[in-house]
Order: C-alpha cells, then sequence, then structure tokens
C-alpha cells in the first residue's frame, strides 16, 4: 500500500497539468481594419505562457477560400514563407508572441486570420489556438463634383458627384446646396460593382438659383466607416437675357442704329465717286466729218476723232 500515495501524487498532477493547459489561450483582436495598398500587423500572443521555444502557423479563411489556407509557419530558427512573392511574414517576438505582416493589402486579403502556436520543449507538447482575427479593407473612394453647363437663360443647373473605387459597398453619399431648391435624380441605387471588386455610385441634382442673391454652394458629402470625404462647388446665379435692364438695352439699340447710319453713309460715298461704267466710256466716243481736198487725192473719208 506505500506506492498508493505515490500514485494519488501522480495524478493530482497530471490532472492540475491537464487543467491548466486547458486555461491556456492566445489572445488576437476580434477586429482589425485597413486601407487598400497599406501594410498591417495582426498580433497573437500568449502572455502567461513564456515559452522559451515554439513556432507558429497562420491560417487564412474567408467565404471564396475554403475552410482554411496556411499562410506561414515560423519556428524559432527559420521561417517558411509559402507565398513566393513573400506578402506574409512573421516574426516573434518575447513572452509567445507572434507577429504577422500583410503587405499591400488587396480586396480579396479580407477574412479571417488564425493564429496556432505549438510549443513543444520542455515536454509536453501544447498547442493553442487563438480566435481568430476579421481582417476588414477599405478602398477610400476619389470624389468628383461639376455642374454641366447651361444657357445664361436657365436658372438651373444640373449638378453631379461621381463617387469611384470604393470598398465596401455600404456607404453614405449626399448633396446639399446653401441656397435655391434641390431635385435629385439618382441616389446609392445606382451603385454597381467596378472588375476589381470595388464599387461606384452617380448622385445628380438639378439645383434652382433663382432666389439667390449671388449664386449657391454645393457640397457632397461621402462618408465611410474610416474615413470621410467632401467636395464643394460654386455655382453663380445665372444672368437672364429677357430680363436686362432697360439702359443696357437703350445702349445696345443706340449703338446698332450708329452702325447702320454709318455703313449707309460709306456706301453713298462709294458710289459718288466710283469709277466710270462701260457706258461712259462709250459715249466719250464719237465721229466726226471733214472735208478732204480732192487733189490731195482720194474721196471723203470720216475720221474717228477721240476727245
Amino acid at each position: 500500500m506505500a506506492w498508493l500515495p505515490f500514485s494519488l501524487y501522480l495524478l493530482g498532477t497530471g490532472l492540475c497539468r491537464a487543467a491548466s493547459t486547458q486555461d491556456l489561450g492566445l489572445d488576437q483582436p476580434p477586429v482589425v481594419r485597413a486601407l487598400r495598398g497599406e501594410s498591417v500587423t495582426l498580433p497573437c500572443s500568449c502572455d502567461v505562457c513564456n515559452y522559451p521555444d515554439f513556432h507558429s502557423e497562420w491560417h487564412f479563411a474567408s467565404g471564396d477560400r475554403g475552410p482554411g489556407t496556411i499562410l506561414t509557419v515560423k519556428t524559432a530558427i527559420s521561417s517558411k514563407h509559402l507565398d513566393p512573392q513573400c506578402k506574409f511574414s512573421v516574426t516573434h517576438q518575447r513572452n509567445s508572441r507572434s507577429l504577422l505582416l500583410i503587405k499591400n493589402l488587396q480586396i480579396n486579403d479580407q477574412g479571417t486570420y488564425v493564429c496556432t502556436m505549438i510549443k513543444n520543449v520542455p515536454p509536453p507538447t501544447v498547442i493553442l489556438k487563438g480566435p481568430g482575427t476579421q481582417l476588414e479593407v477599405y478602398a477610400l473612394p476619389k470624389v468628383w463634383l461639376f455642374a454641366s453647363p447651361s444657357e445664361a437663360a436657365l436658372p438651373m443647373a444640373l449638378v453631379t458627384c461621381a463617387v469611384r473605387d470604393f470598398y465596401p459597398q455600404s456607404l453614405y453619399a449626399t448633396l446639399n446646396a446653401t441656397c435655391g431648391g434641390y431635385a435629385a435624380l439618382a441616389d446609392n441605387a445606382s451603385t454597381v460593382m467596378t472588375g476589381d471588386g470595388t464599387f461606384n455610385t452617380t448622385l445628380q441634382a438639378w439645383v434652382n438659383v433663382t432666389d439667390c442673391q449671388n449664386g449657391t454652394e454645393v457640397t457632397c458629402l461621402v462618408r465611410q466607416l474610416t474615413a470621410e470625404t467632401r467636395r464643394i462647388l460654386w455655382i453663380p446665379r445665372a444672368k437672364n437675357k429677357a430680363l436686362l435692364p432697360v439702359p443696357i438695352i437703350l445702349i445696345r439699340f443706340i449703338f446698332g442704329g450708329a452702325v447702320v447710319l454709318w455703313l449707309i453713309f460709306l456706301l453713298g460715298c462709294f458710289m459718288k465717286t466710283g469709277l466710270p461704267g462701260p457706258a461712259a466710256a462709250l459715249s466719250s466716243l464719237h465721229t466726226a466729218s471733214h472735208l478732204v481736198d480732192p487733189q490731195a487725192g482720194g474721196g471723203r473719208a470720216d475720221v474717228p476723232e477721240l476727245e
């Protein structure tokens, strides 16, 4: 019966060790947001582990890539990159901390990244798996605001706000005018997806500046979860030709009449001092008759005489 206390001691030690292993876990941030084209670092750590030697694996999971894909594996000596361009890389720090660096983020990098940490020395082997980090990739929109040219007599202006290359689709965009009426022609229902996975949308509205003294200021506001973009356009009040002041109309009438009289005067001067016509030239040529002495020879002849 002497072996009984020793057996109970070993059993208790094993149970305590198993319980402590089950209590261990990896810490990962639930959500990380970053912009397309940038680099981001995802942390994974076990602050109470303090393993002198461990290696880590990072898995990627998304709706269109199956249950999970191993991105990279790092041991205490070397790293194994599974992508040829080294888009993903892992570094280890003290206190059992693994960092995943992702370069040049794109839309298809969005998904869940799960960290797994394995400790072999000293025995026993311990495998810890993190809850995963949801990476959200955002693409900032490109915004253009402009007004189409209109006739000067029209008090309306067609304003267009074009929003391009943004992600995700959830986006708040609106047009506002400081003065004048506003009639929207389109809204976010016109959002379409492009070939690279981003989205485009266009907002249009007629802005009436009849009651505005000088004009109106139109603002296009585009808001995402991570950023806000604002564009401002100034639309001057349209000039109405039908409502010109009386002095301006009178001046234009007098100026036009003076031009017509001057043209008539020039035409009259030209007619008085112009070159003679063909009839006048022929009338200057007439025939004169002279008697010729018979002894001088010849009979009577008519000789034309030029004046």
